[in-house]
């Protein structure tokens, strides 16, 4: 059997991924520390290095060193954040943002939308597409510069095809979502349920970067949550895995909005609460439904209600049912940390019970809630997403810099 041979071209771009994701990492590395993490020469770390600091992707930048040494200054590699752009683009039923931000991470603008019927994919999407490209007329970012945009949305995909399987909350049926944006934006995209990508971003650049396997869960008017190991996404054999506001929960108990009976939703998410409360008989059935219920649970958990005996203690209440049910997934899976977010996870008697009722009952591994730690805002995530799955990966295409180049120098002339 003969021996199988890598193409030239595409061990470069292997190696080009690697490079530019190292720097990102650590930035003022040196070109000798890079050929020794990737495992390569100096020379090919030359050459490479080379052809994107010529593109401006990356810069040289002086490095202090406690050395007397006489001669040339060390000098290391830092992202050029000028070299390249991404979008984040966040479509939840409540609101809709997008993000530009440089290739480094650093947010540029945002621009925050409401749109007309958000239950309509393609009127939502046409105005996500005119918004696009008014952010990037508005900060004169050129078309070969764009290099991807991060989708985070309300919804499960099949991520071998892209279609889009369900939304409940958007209202919006199945449907072939990733060529639908192909053809919108024209450009190279990743979409991502929108808890699956605040997870990832949180593993590979957050507070949780430092975890291997880990649990996300994003708690407000219902529940979602995100399963990774060996720092790599679990997505089930149905692509619904980590939908944990649909586990069932209560023999007998509450109509949840998917239809079922006794969904965690119906005990331990914002709508409970609200349930709890007598602000809400029955579960959301449509967009302008949870829209209001969602504004009516912001104004229960906000500042103002911090002192309300039965606010806080429906709260409490809510969240201990969370954490029991939550506690056998836990022990089972046995992860290094759980991280609670969301509107709920950022209230401090909400978190605060959650935490708590799970050390009680013996559970040992990190817990990190929204209430001490920042965690990455949805929007935010689907740069990150753009970030480590395009600029960063493989899929960069390195040939739309000097195309982009070429094009505008013509223009000039």
């Amino acid at each position: 059997m003969r021996p199988q041979f890598e193409e030239p071209q595409n061990i470069r771009r292997r190696n080009r991924a690697r490079l530019m994701a190292l720097i990102f990492e650590n930035p003022k590395i040196d070109r000798t520390q890079l050929a020794s993490m990737i495992g390569v020469s100096n020379a090919a770390v030359s050459n490479i290095s080379g052809e994107l600091l010529e593109a401006g992707l990356i810069k040289e930048v002086e490095v202090v060193k406690n050395t007397i040494n006489r001669g040339r200054k060390p000098v290391g590699l830092e992202i050029n954040g000028h070299g390249g752009f991404v979008l984040g683009v966040n479509i939840l039923a409540t609101d809709v943002s997008i993000v530009l931000a440089d290739i480094c991470g650093c947010v540029i603008d945002q621009i925050d939308l409401n749109p007309r019927r958000i239950e309509n994919p393609e009127k939502t999407l046409n105005e996500v597409k005119h918004a696009a490209e008014e952010i990037l007329k508005k900060n004169k970012v050129p078309r070969h510069q764009l290099f991807g945009i991060g989708f985070g949305i309300a919804g499960f995909l099949d991520q071998s095809t892209g279609e889009l399987k369900r939304a409940p909350y958007l209202g919006w049926p199945p449907f072939d979502l990733t060529a639908r944006l192909n053809q919108l934006f024209e450009c190279e995209l990743v979409v991502e349920n929108v808890t699956r990508s605040i997870a990832l971003a949180e593993n590979r650049f957050g507070v949780l970067s430092s975890f291997k396997d880990l649990i996300l869960i994003r708690s407000g008017l219902g529940l979602g949550g995100a399963f990774i190991s060996e720092r790599q996404l679990l997505e089930g054999r149905e692509n619904f895995a980590g939908d944990i506001g649909h586990i069932f929960a209560e023999r007998g108990g509450g109509i949840c909005s998917c239809g079922k009976m006794g969904c965690l939703n119906t005990i331990a998410s914002g709508w409970a609460v609200m349930h709890m409360l007598g602000d809400a008989r029955i579960s959301y059935a449509t967009i302008n439904q949870f829209r209001r219920q969602n504004a009516r649970l912001a104004e229960l958990v906000s500042d103002h209600a911090k002192g309300s005996a039965p606010i806080v203690e429906a709260l409490s209440r809510a969240s201990q049912r969370l954490a029991m049910h939550i506690l056998p997934i836990c022990q089972a899976y046995d992860p290094e940390a759980i991280c609670l977010t969301g509107p709920l996870g950022r209230n401090e008697a909400y978190a605060k019970t959650f935490k708590d009722e799970l050390f009680k009952n013996g559970l040992k591994c990190q817990i990190i809630t929204a209430s001490e730690t920042k965690i990455i805002s949805p929007a935010m995530a689907a740069v990150y997403l753009a970030l480590s799955n395009i600029v960063y990966s493989t899929r960069f295409d390195f040939d739309q810099v000097s195309r982009g180049e070429a094009e505008a120098k013509v223009a000039f002339k």
